[in-house]
């Protein structure tokens, strides 16, 4: 593909590059709540703020409102898709919908923090976890995730068609 300003981006290569920031951004969700950081071990946790659950409730949210927009994008494109674009397109629906599914269990995940986060700086007496309940998140989130891979696995093949064809 050309860079060359004159040169129309393809509606395939705008959807492609807004999946890729999308995806970005919830990956860096997942990893401000689930990846190792030194500043989430006590004592520098008591120093440096701690991972905000509500903001990335809010970012999942926004996530899947862009994923639905890129859905309506893809129909659109469809129509005046050239034949290499053709397996590109035809995969992204399924794509799209594992990532509002993932955005929804890490948003999920999130939210429990938040609660027990909440109970701890008010007190609660019932501030009990429930261990069953957090792993049933996870475990719906780790499955979203695998079917997200597994989606994004066929979205990649057909980009590759749309680059080859190019060429």
């Amino acid at each position: 593909m050309s860079t060359n300003p004159e040169t129309p981006k393809l509606a395939s290569q705008i959807i492609f590059d807004n999946l890729r920031e999308l995806l970005r951004a919830k990956n860096t969700a997942h990893e401000s709540m689930f990846k190792f950081h030194w500043k989430k071990m006590w004592p520098f946790s008591l120093i440096w703020p701690q991972v905000d659950y509500e903001r990335i409730v809010r970012l999942m949210s926004e996530i899947r409102k862009n994923a639905i927009a890129q859905g309506n994008l893809v129909a659109e494109a469809k129509s005046k898709a050239q034949p290499s674009e053709k397996n590109f397109l035809n995969a992204l629906p399924a794509y799209l919908e594992a990532l509002d599914t993932s955005c929804q269990k890490l948003s999920a995940a999130a939210q429990w923090k938040q609660d027990m986060l909440q109970k701890k700086l008010h007190h609660d007496v019932k501030m009990v976890r429930d261990v069953s309940e957090w792993s049933k998140i996870l475990k719906e989130y780790e499955k979203a995730q695998n079917d997200l891979v597994r989606a994004g696995a066929i979205v990649q093949m057909g980009w590759a068609e749309v680059i080859q064809g190019h060429k």
